[in-house]
């Protein structure tokens, strides 16, 4: 059903699940929670009320700043306060007020100041039912001029502190007038997490490069496209002597999605409504007005159909992702879409059904071509005339690929080490408790080691953190390469490892790797041009015979440690109580 932008209310339309935290909240689990949830933000409330946002963008600036995350409450890196609207704003006003304060979430609340719930720039612009339309404008219409630049010669730590005062999300770096390089938040956060120090390298050997440039007189719609291709979020824009001129954002781009010029698109289909109406192919021939809404939908696939299912319309972007040309696509039927898999037809036939009742079905589904697979999030929505008879069908397809990686690069960061990629405390306790319960259940049992390093801190104080995290890594490969891949090797913090043995065949066998580990570590790693020679120091409990649950289990391997230590370390124990 079409909204009206200026009568609907948010209260309307707005969803009432909203994951909230406390302030208290620990920033890794608040990230486990957004993981879990699939979500891109969590409202920070007290007695139902917001005191503060959680976004991935936030995520991102942490890690830009080199801030330690380990147990930091969230309240350290929300914003706050935060922008709040009431659930009678209408959408028009809603979205002024996003591009007003530069924001992509909006929490809901009601006249007492409670959260209703969050509302974000991607649903505003879902709920239009016009989807991302650019206007064919110039691109000196909407680029901004006043661009940052920086010299080659600059030091990354540097280019950062100017990123972070300016508040902007790249800079471009320049050989006297020309461009000739990129450096944006998301090259920052790659660079930080490989480990760079950012006061000791130039930004000349680390920026993206080359910089794509358009000319001025380049239209948007072209330079869309253009960025689409190149899966980019900015464009350099040059003058004819190719000195920069201005440069041009995705959040540019967004801001051509204004209220009033998806109302007048909405007006132009009124108006031509009488001749859609006449017959279902009347209604999806391709009019001057539906060919030039549809094909400026640049990152929409829109399939068009009568109530055949026979196809109609289909656009440039449908093109690409179904491999098809429409002039081999028109005529024929939706259900002939091969690329979506071999089930398309059935899936499609289903789908169908529950349109029929419902109006509108969404979905989503992978398309696989040449070895790489591209996610896309669906809708199949039924066309009715203005006497609610079914004319046609209309097919969308958005590809939801990056949104994926980025939700998978959190998750992993929320369950894992940061320098090893081990599994962090975390994923061990949900792992240890399923080991315990399943131990529990088919009377198995299984081991818990804890092992140190013996003398970890002396390599740090005398070759370097560096060195000592290049042995960190080995040590949890030589690890790996021990245990079965049904064990779990993860890491704690400093020189301390957590080793998860599920089930052994007996009590004695916790012992048998244990020494098999101790023994391994006679063999001198190789870190940095470094050969250092370390021992290890483990304790060991076995479960349940230590103990039942994962609180007594990490105590007594702990203390089998600490005994392992006093006896003078390189060497392995086994809890007893007797001792």
């Amino acid at each position: 059903m079409t909204l009206s932008i200026h009568k609907s209310r948010i209260g309307q339309i707005v969803s009432r699940h909203v994951v909230t935290v406390a302030p208290e909240t620990s920033l890794l689990e608040a990230i486990a929670i957004m993981a879990k949830a699939r979500i891109s933000c969590l409202v920070v409330a007290e007695k139902k009320k917001p005191i503060g946002i959680f976004t991935e963008r936030d995520l991102v600036r942490a890690v830009a700043r080199h801030t330690a995350l380990g147990e930091l409450p969230i309240r350290e890196l929300m914003t706050s306060p935060v922008v709040t609207i009431h659930g009678k704003v209408n959408l028009f006003e809603a979205y002024s007020i996003m591009l007003s304060n530069k924001i992509r979430h909006h929490i809901v609340v009601d006249s007492s100041g409670r959260i209703m719930g969050v509302m974000s720039q991607s649903d505003l612009i879902n709920v239009l039912g016009l989807e991302y339309f650019v206007e064919m404008r110039l691109i000196e219409q909407i680029m901004t001029s006043n661009v940052m630049t920086i010299p080659l010669h600059l030091n990354l730590g540097e280019a950062l502190s100017r990123m972070a005062v300016a508040g902007i999300s790249c800079m471009v770096v320049v050989d006297g007038k020309s461009p000739v390089g990129i450096l944006t938040e998301r090259d920052a956060v790659r660079l930080v997490s490989e480990g760079i120090d950012p006061d000791t390298v130039l930004i000349g050997p680390l920026m993206s490069r080359p910089v794509l440039t358009v000319q001025l007189g380049t239209t948007l719609h072209k330079a869309a496209l253009l960025m689409k291709q190149e899966k980019i979020r900015h464009i350099v824009v040059v003058d004819e002597k190719g000195d920069i001129a201005g440069i041009v954002t995705q959040t540019d781009i967004i801001k051509g999605l204004e209220g009033k010029y998806i109302e007048a698109l909405k007006e132009i289909i009124r108006e031509k409504e009488d001749v859609f109406r006449q017959t279902a192919q009347e209604l999806l021939d391709k009019t001057f007005y539906l060919d030039n809404i549809l094909n400026s939908s640049i990152d929409m696939a829109i399939v068009a159909t009568d109530s055949d299912f026979l196809i109609k319309y289909f656009n440039p972007v449908a093109e690409k992702v179904f491999n098809q040309s429409p002039a081999a696509a028109i005529g024929r039927s939706a259900l002939k879409l091969y690329d979506m898999g071999s089930a398309a037809g059935a899936y499609l036939g289903r789908a169908l059904k529950i349109v029929h009742r419902r109006g509108k079905h969404d979905f989503a589904t992978e398309i696989t071509r040449k070895g790489q697979t591209r996610f896309y999030q669906g809708t199949l929505s039924s066309i009715l005339d203005r006497q609610k008879k079914l004319v046609g069908y209309v097919l969308m397809l958005q590809d939801v690929t990056e949104r994926r990686e980025q939700e998978r690069t959190i998750h992993h960061m929320a369950y894992h080490d940061a320098l090893t990629s081990l599994p962090n405390r975390i994923l061990l306790g949900d792992r240890l408790a399923q080991a315990l319960t399943t131990a529990k259940r088919n009377s198995t049992a299984g081991a818990l080691m804890i092992l140190d390093l013996d003398r970890f801190k002396d390599i740090n104080d005398t070759l370097g953190h560096s060195t000592g995290d290049a042995l960190l890594k080995s040590v949890s490969s030589r690890l790996a390469g021990i245990l079965r891949k049904s064990d779990t090797v993860s890491r704690m913090g400093g020189d301390e490892f957590v080793l998860l043995l599920p089930t052994i065949a007996s009590s004695e066998s916790s012992a048998v790797i244990a020494g098999k580990i101790v023994r391994a570590f006679r063999k001198p790693f190789f870190c940095d041009g470094h050969t250092l020679k370390v021992t290890a120091s483990i304790g060991i409990a076995n479960f349940p015979e230590d103990g039942d649950d994962a609180e007594t289990v990490l105590k007594n391997a702990d203390i089998a440690l600490y005994r392992v230590k006093e006896s003078g370390r390189n060497n392995f124990q086994r809890y007893t109580s007797s001792e």
